[in-house]
């Protein structure tokens, strides 16, 4: 719980900071051609009632000849639209926009500064020396960026204020250097406080929203022993995360990643015990607070499903298993088309019954002498139940390796093995060759089966088989407790998963 305070501590001191630092002139890494950018803005923005919009910049000091207009979407920043520029003036004109920080994006270097697009000021102009431009950056009609940038001058001030002290700090007496820190703070307080003013001064400005995300989490103070107070803390701070951040709010899709993508991320991988059960509580909180905002709910559920159907995390096949059928086969993701809903529904629904936590399906199969077994009728405080094909190259490979894993410690152990060969009917017959060559054949408790009745077990649809090897650990009620591990795995997992808990 050390780690956790720590991290809390480190978090809410690196928003802050972010805040501060931000809206510098910056580098921009440009992800898409404007050709491709075309069609993604057209599905993006085409339904968009707003009204034209026409931003008009003027830059001195500028010396190209095109300039281009960009803008933020999760964690992205992509390109939009390009402008001729001639002696320092240049127009960018849009149809629609929905609300955002744009970015005005300057070739050869793709060097940017950022721009507010508000819904109700929709003709605006500015002007600056770019060589100064965040001190020289002015705005007519447009009173969010006037905002932004009085924001952004103000802060600069103090953080030259801040250097300045920090700089001449080390040559001070300590007496000195105490009088330094406490002035630190006084800036610090003169910040928060000028900030809190300016956005309960200016509701409902994209501006305030922005600074608003960067307010600390006040932690009250808790008592007991230092474990108790930590367990609270944490608490309080994953429950009150995004008391700044108002997630349905569609702005802050198309603004720079740590106002609200960094947040999910880090609520989801940090503040969430990296348990199936706890992401799926957590994503349904995030997706609760998301639904109405349309463009940013379907942003996060399409994310979160893509991010679990990857995930080489075991178990987390439970997440897209839950997001499939709780919201894409209850019409909660309307925009998917019917060929690609039912291919997600039916990967969700073939994977659930294979989810860890879940009995095992029985199974009855037949060993080399043609006798019935079934998965069930074998008794062991753990099983091995390993699906397998004679002519996979990696069964090859792993299935030695099981074979001497399962020597060394599979009775100590109390393990017994289920290995099935995957094939049937006239492919079926080499699987008995594959275990003589690898002597698969000479251990107690390794029990060797396959199909003899051409399929008529139905164990690939029962156990989701649709590449081989394919490795579960069962407990000896036959309730799954792992999958999908290598060989190489399981004496780590056996060590520290198991053996705790005897």
């Amino acid at each position: 719980m050390n780690y956790l305070r720590f991290t809390i501590k480190a978090l809410a001191g690196c928003v802050q900071t972010r805040i501060i630092n931000a809206h510098r002139t910056k580098k921009m890494n440009i992800k898409y051609t404007l050709t491709t950018l075309a069609f993604f803005l057209f599905t993006q923005l085409s339904h968009s009632q707003a009204p034209r919009y026409e931003i008009k910049g003027h830059l001195e000091n500028y010396s190209q000849d095109s300039i281009f207009l960009g803008y933020y979407y999760g964690d992205k920043q992509y390109l939009l639209d390009t402008a001729t520029v001639e002696n320092g003036d240049f127009q960018f004109s849009e149809d629609s926009l929905k609300e955002g920080v744009y970015l005005v994006v300057m070739p050869p270097d793709n060097r940017y500064f950022q721009i507010i697009v508000d819904a109700e000021e929709n003709e605006f102009s500015f002007s600056g020396d770019l060589d100064q431009i965040e001190e020289t950056i002015e705005f007519t009609g447009s009173s969010d960026n006037e905002l932004f940038y009085k924001n952004l001058r103000y802060i600069s001030t103090k953080r030259k204020e801040v250097e300045a002290l920090n700089a001449a700090k080390d040559t001070l007496s300590e007496a000195d250097q105490l009088a330094v820190d406490e002035r630190l703070k006084a800036i610090n307080d003169e910040v928060t406080l000028y900030q809190k003013s300016l956005v309960e001064a200016n509701p409902g400005y994209l501006t305030s929203a922005l600074i608003r995300s960067g307010f600390l989490i006040d932690i009250p103070e808790y008592t007991g022993t230092q474990e108790e107070i930590n367990t609270q803390q944490y608490r309080y701070y994953k429950k009150h995360y995004f008391d700044h951040v108002n997630l349905s709010d569609e702005r802050l899709l198309r603004a720079p990643k740590h106002i609200i993508f960094d947040r999910v991320n880090y609520y989801l991988e940090k503040l969430t015990p990296q348990h199936p059960d706890s992401i799926i509580q957590s994503i349904d909180y995030l997706l609760h607070e998301m639904e109405g905002a349309e463009e940013i709910y379907r942003y996060y559920l399409i994310k979160f499903l893509n991010d679990y159907a990857q995930s080489k995390i075991v178990g987390m096949d439970a997440v897209y298993v839950h997001l499939a059928l709780n919201y894409y086969a209850k019409d909660k993701a309307p925009w998917v088309e019917d060929a690609q809903l039912e291919k997600i529904i039916q990967n969700a629904r073939e994977a659930e019954p294979t989810l860890i936590g879940k009995f095992a399906p029985n199974v009855k199969l037949q060993q080399r002498d043609s006798t019935d077994i079934t998965l069930y009728d074998i008794r062991a405080d753990y099983t091995i139940v390993v699906f397998w094909a004679h002519d996979c190259s990696h069964c090859k490979e792993s299935m030695p390796k099981l074979k001497d894993f399962y020597e060394k410690r599979g009775a100590d152990l109390g393990i017994k093995v289920f290995s099935v060969c995957t094939k049937v009917l006239k492919d079926e017959p080499p699987c008995w060759e594959f275990v003589d060559e690898r002597q698969l054949d000479t251990m107690d408790g390794w029990i060797n089966v396959s199909d003899q009745n051409g399929g008529r077990s139905f164990m690939h649809s029962l156990f989701n088989i649709k590449k081989t090897p394919k490795l579960f650990i069962l407990d000896k009620d036959k309730k799954i407790i792992s999958k999908d591990l290598g060989p190489e795995q399981l004496g780590e997992f056996f060590d520290q998963i198991i053996k705790p808990q005897n």
